[in-house]
């Protein structure tokens, strides 16, 4: 229903939900697509409650999130993607992480929005 009428679903990275790359379907829906690294609430918080600096490093995750982005740029899909600080502590670095592991691919330039603490990219 929802690509039906072009309305994007969310693509979240938590702790409890399936990537998108094990997902049965194509999870693409409209000609955008929401991607949100929210991690792990409960888990980072027992960690830390300052968002300072990376507590739980993700570099696996963000390059699978990487494949799986040049994958949807492939595709002519604008992205947005938001990094919460409970991702890996510090969403400046996070974002900063992606960026550089896309640029090490050599996927070209990433615009950059900051709201305050947390981040989104492919704007």
């Amino acid at each position: 229903m929802i690509r039906t009428y072009k309305v994007g679903l969310v693509l979240q990275d938590l702790s409890y939900m399936p990537l998108p790359t094990e997902l049965d379907f194509d999870p693409i829906t409209a000609d955008f697509t929401y991607i949100r690294w929210l991690g792990d609430r409960k888990g980072i918080e027992t960690r830390t409650q300052t968002w300072n600096k990376v507590v739980d490093d993700k570099t696996d995750r963000l390059i699978s999130w990487v494949d799986y982005c040049q994958q949807i740029q492939k595709r002519g899909i604008k992205q947005y993607i938001y990094a919460n600080n409970h991702f890996e502590g510090f969403s400046p670095a996070t974002v900063a992480k992606f960026r550089g592991l896309w640029s090490e691919r050599g996927l070209g330039e990433l615009a950059t929005r900051s709201i305050k603490r947390e981040s989104s990219l492919f704007e």
